[in-house]
């Protein structure tokens, strides 16, 4: 009851906080300068505490951004409708404290040769091992013959090897929950997954913190230990996994600015940042917190200021989504979740631009790094042809996953990520707005808009798949 209070009191604080900064950001500054220099003072305040996804700081800042959203004219894009909120579910952080699996007399090592996977709830299990190939039909019947399995109070293994290329990612995911779902629906009470391809088909069992949990224990085996016992179709088998989870439902924010065209241009910058630094205090007794300024309401507030732009610009072709992921800190699951939806896909989506760290121009002498340029043939030539006065631009093809680029990029939709690079306050509770080069967000803020309007009057901007040498090299290029 203690801590209910707390949390509404915590609650009540925050919302009057809110209220007198709306009520004051209707004579905030004028200038683009001035309003991201506001923005980020804001969402980079200790009242948000670090805006740590899933926490109430977190929804404070949302609750800002959206009403940024609406004040600039933008359409609400969220779920439900009618809402710039759209929800997602965050399994984070899930503790596997520890698996066995043994299969007759052949036990295997934890973490070495099997793994729990993001599907797997905790229980042990002994019960009688069935093979079931590359799983079952909604008929109850081996997809890979005609003689329908009694799977009640079995545990079932089959192979999860998919003909499915590596940019059908959805689909891949569908496929395997499809198959895992089918069998506990039909009473199997255990499930092991196996992958007889080559194909990277396992990443999609761990990091997946949208996706429910089922009701039993989900693990994955490793190519080689699974040849001890390939040759077996029956048999006993023993299997425990022991789990914690932490969920908590953080919100991505998403405006629209419908030109009633056919393609939709991402407009996406994370507002999540690490929060409260845990077991620490300051001399002074009071908390440590992780602000952010630079990681990355900087970008948020670059996101807004472009969403401004365009909603005053009357001569755009595409539409524009404005999305402020949360949980990228986390494992880039706001973007993950977003980009699950069916209609996130190359035919409907030109491309996405992302901003993450676009405040501190000069820490890495006047640079601003443009990822992803190998994603499309067409980025390259609009880079060479928009030079700027105050910095230059240094092209990086390749686009490794540590930004919310990424899930975009696994979908075949082209991406440029834009960013003035890594310093020493880095995931640091220096990381304050005291340090950010406001004149230089603002020369960069233009920079973008003419990229933009480059962008459009593009006759089309084909996907290229960025080869692994080019991210490799990003890598060192970046950090």
């Amino acid at each position: 009851m203690i801590k209910a209070t707390c949390r509404l009191l915590i609650c009540l604080v925050c919302v009057s906080y809110f209220h007198d900064v709306f009520a004051q950001q209707q004579t905030s500054p004028g200038n683009e300068t001035e309003r991201m220099r506001y923005d980020v003072t804001l969402l980079a305040s200790d009242s948000l505490q670090g805006r740590e996804a899933g926490t109430y700081g977190e929804q404070m800042a949302a609750d800002y951004i959206s009403k940024s959203m609406a004040a600039i004219g933008l359409i609400p894009k969220g779920e439900p409708a009618g809402s710039f909120y759209s929800e997602f579910r965050m399994s984070f952080p899930v503790i596997f404290k520890d698996a066995k699996l043994q299969v007759d007399d052949v036990e295997f090592k934890y973490i070495e040769e099997f793994g729990a996977t993001d599907l797997s709830s905790p229980g042990e299990i002994s019960a009688p091992l069935i093979y079931f190939g590359k799983g079952i039909n909604a008929t109850g019947k081996k997809s890979n013959g005609n003689k329908a399995i009694d799977v009640a109070g079995k545990i079932i293994i089959f192979d999860i090897a998919t003909s499915l290329e590596d940019n059908e990612n959805d689909r891949i995911i569908n496929e395997i929950l499809g198959k895992v779902k089918e069998v506990v629906n039909k009473g199997a009470v255990g499930v092991i997954l196996h992958n007889s391809s080559r194909k990277p088909t396992e990443n999609f069992l761990f990091g997946s913190p949208f996706t429910e949990s089922l009701n039993v224990p989900v693990v994955y085996i490793a190519r080689l230990p699974y040849n001890k016992i390939r040759k077996v179709k029956s048999g006993t088998c023993i299997l425990s996994v022991e789990i914690d989870r932490t969920v908590s439902k953080p919100v991505n924010v998403i405006g629209w600015l419908d030109n009633k065209a056919q393609k939709t241009v991402i407009v996406g910058a994370h507002y999540d940042h690490l929060g409260i630094k845990k077991g620490k205090t300051d001399p002074e007794g009071h908390p440590v917190i992780n602000n952010g300024a630079d990681d990355n309401a900087s970008g948020t507030a670059a996101m807004l200021e472009l969403a401004r732009w365009a909603v005053g610009n009357k001569n755009l072709k595409y539409n524009y989504l404005f999305v402020a992921f949360s949980a990228e800190e986390k494992g880039l699951f706001g973007s993950k979740a977003f980009c699950s939806r069916p209609w996130v896909n190359n035919e409907n989506i030109a491309y996405m631009l992302n901003l993450d760290m676009v405040g501190r121009l000069g820490c890495q002498g006047d640079t601003v790094s443009a990822l992803g340029v190998a994603s499309t043939p067409v980025w390259e030539p609009v880079l060479d042809s928009l030079a700027h006065p105050d910095f230059c631009i240094k092209k990086i093809n390749g686009a490794p996953p540590f930004s919310d680029h990424s899930p975009f990029l696994k979908k075949g939709i082209p991406v440029i990520y834009f960013t003035t690079g890594i310093h020493p306050d880095y995931h640091t509770p220096r990381d304050d707005a005291g340090l950010i080069n406001y004149k230089g967000m603002s020369e960069l803020e233009s920079y973008m808009q003419k990229f933009i309007l480059a962008a459009e009057a593009l006759p089309g901007i084909p996907f290229h798949k960025i080869n692994t040498l080019q991210q490799t090299k990003a890598y060192i290029q970046t950090f």
